[in-house]
């Protein structure tokens, strides 16, 4: 089931506006559970983030057997229950996840790649001579 746009705005601005460890989202029937990893490896990335570039938090949240993101606290109130990234897919083989983020300065969403460290994840957005690697490190 594909939400359309509206609709995925509705659902990331509810679900932004709950903690993270309560969020649950009843889609065709079967409620899913955001909270922290409990054996998918998939989930590491679920939960609210901040990239070292900005001064934003962001939640990472299942949708529709993918990944969503929106800004949850922002010092510009109006980038509040954006979204931030879409489309996010774990790749179990590289142990990465793809999907597409939305660069502000570009006003546009862009491809981007996420990989863990131990410090929380790399994000590389954009692509070639145009992307950048954003350090990433978990909200607590």
């Amino acid at each position: 089931m594909r939400l359309s746009l509206v609709s995925r705005r509705v659902l990331v601005a509810s679900l932004l506006a709950l903690p993270v460890t309560a969020v649950t989202v009843v889609m065709a029937g079967a409620p899913l559970v955001a909270q922290q990893p409990q054996g998918n490896p998939a989930d590491a990335i679920v939960g609210d983030w901040r990239p070292g570039d900005m001064n934003v938090d962001v939640r990472i949240f299942p949708s529709n057997g993918q990944y969503l993101a929106g800004i949850v606290k922002a010092d510009n109130q109006e980038l509040v229950n954006k979204e931030m990234m879409r489309g996010i897919a774990y790749d179990p083989n590289t142990k990465t996840w793809k999907g597409e983020v939305f660069a502000i300065k570009r006003g546009e969403f862009v491809p981007m790649t996420i990989k863990l460290t131990p410090a929380g994840f790399e994000m590389v957005a954009g692509s070639g001579f145009m992307s950048k690697t954003i350090q990433w490190t978990r909200v607590q």
